[in-house]
């Protein structure tokens, strides 16, 4: 299995094994409210994500990655970040999902350059695509932080959301 580090993080692809891991993720209450609208995830809801996330790996050489924080003691799981198809496009849409206590000290951004670095290597899509739930300002700051530049807003699963994106040449020309 690939692993891959920045100065504070140790970053592999998400696998089977991480089942657990990612249950307990998907169910942090930051993370339910930014990505779930506050409903439990089940461990099906999970592993069905897991397996699509799976499959993305296999087709493109790319997609979600645990997330660890380098310490004295061991890395510690804190999130997952990466890119994947997004719908029927010729788009990748980004996302991080952190545990709530693991936010607002950069490490996001710190994942997100890694995660678009290594996708933008192995694709030729132009644009990376984004979306916010209204009123989610630290991952508006976020967004912004990495190059995404909002567009306008639009539904996302239902709900109406704000829109980033950023071209293969605005990341690249950073």
């Amino acid at each position: 299995m690939t692993t891959c580090q920045t100065e504070r993080l140790i970053l592999t692809p998400a696998r089977p094994e991480h089942e657990a891991a990612l249950f307990k993720l998907h169910n942090d209450p930051l993370v339910q409210k930014a990505n779930y609208r506050n409903v439990p995830q089940t461990i099906e809801d999970v592993h069905k994500w897991l397996d699509w996330l799976l499959r993305q790996w296999d087709k493109n050489g790319f997609g979600y990655w645990m997330v660890y924080e380098k310490h004295n003691d061991g890395p510690i799981f804190i999130g997952r970040c990466g890119l994947c198809d997004y719908q029927d496009t010729d788009d990748l849409e980004f996302a991080w999902v952190f545990f709530q206590d693991r936010v607002g000290r950069g490490l996001g951004p710190e994942a997100a350059l890694f995660t678009i670095t290594h996708a933008l290597k192995r694709t030729t899509k132009e644009k990376i695509v984004g979306f916010i739930e209204q009123g989610n300002t630290r991952a508006e700051k976020a967004a912004k932080k990495i190059g995404l530049r909002y567009i306008d807003d639009r539904l996302y699963n239902g709900t109406l959301c704000r829109y980033y994106e950023m071209t293969r040449g605005m990341y690249l020309s950073k």
